[in-house]
């Protein structure tokens, strides 16, 4: 009589149902594992390492720029140094009759101006070289700071290109003068064909340099300067804006490379101490 009046009796339940489970942990299921919802937030200590290791390829880029461009100052000035001293020889050499012919002179010249169109690839390469590496310095740094550097490496791609033409220009230009020379007239007639064709082709070679000299200069300004000097505002490196400036001035830019390779090191050291 007592145990109807009770009603009937519940059984204990082993564990929760899902339900209850579900109420008592959102997150978890009725089998006790975790519910994994959207991202994982790591924990504190992981190494995230990801902007800082592209900001240290882009100072070792940047150091390596610095290298070249230093690399390809000095080897020009010894390449021009030698050529000038082979002209000067060359010239006290010539050995010209008192009246020569334009045929003569520009048979005599022709290997002097064959010199200083070698000169320009020597160091093209090295210059070509050390910027496509700036370029990609610029493109990892795009990466942490769109907004500063997405600029600078566009017109680091400029300079290359302006940089080639400007070198496509100037070889066959020095390649012409001693035919030019040699084709000029000597008396009242008129010019031979052969006068008017290099000409042509000097004035084209000339137009190609020029185009390619403003490209270069538009590429040097925008890329090389600017952005190396918001490298060396990102990283408080007043030696890297320094070398920044010293790029497009003469005889000071043979000290840019070394500030700007130095000031590069001590960004990159600076990334690997501990905060």
């Amino acid at each position: 009589m007592m145990r109807s009046l009770r009603g009937p009796r519940q059984e204990p339940s082993a564990r929760n149902s899902g339900l209850d489970c579900y109420k008592s942990n959102p997150l978890k299921y009725d089998s006790g594992q975790s519910l994994h919802v959207g991202a994982q937030i790591p924990q504190a200590g992981m190494p995230q390492g990801t902007p800082a290791s592209q900001e240290k390829s882009a100072l070792t880029k940047v150091i390596w720029f610095g290298v070249l461009a230093l690399v390809g100052l000095v080897g020009g000035w010894v390449v021009t140094f030698l050529i000038l001293g082979t002209v000067f020889v060359s010239a006290t050499n010539l050995n010209l009759p008192p009246n020569p012919t334009p045929a003569q002179v520009g048979a005599a010249l022709g290997p002097l101006f064959q010199n200083f169109s070698l000169l320009i690839p020597s160091i093209l390469v090295i210059g070509l070289a050390g910027d496509a590496l700036l370029t990609m310095g610029f493109r990892d740094l795009a990466k942490v700071d769109n907004s500063k550097f997405s600029l600078p490496w566009k017109f680091m791609i400029v300079l290359i290109i302006g940089l080639v033409l400007l070198a496509g220009g100037l070889i066959p230009l020095f390649s012409e003068i001693p035919s030019i020379i040699a084709q000029a007239p000597t008396g009242p007639g008129a010019p031979s064909a052969a006068f008017f064709s290099a000409i042509s082709t000097l004035i084209f070679a000339a137009a190609i340099a020029v185009i390619g000299g403003i490209m270069a200069l538009v590429g040097t300004i925008g890329g090389q300067i600017i952005g190396l000097w918001r490298v060396g505002s990102r990283y408080n490196s007043t030696i890297i804006k320094i070398g920044a400036i010293f790029v497009i001035i003469p005889v000071l830019n043979f000290v840019a490379p070394i500030l700007i390779l130095v000031g590069a090191a001590q960004a990159r050291g600076s990334l690997s101490k501990p905060v």
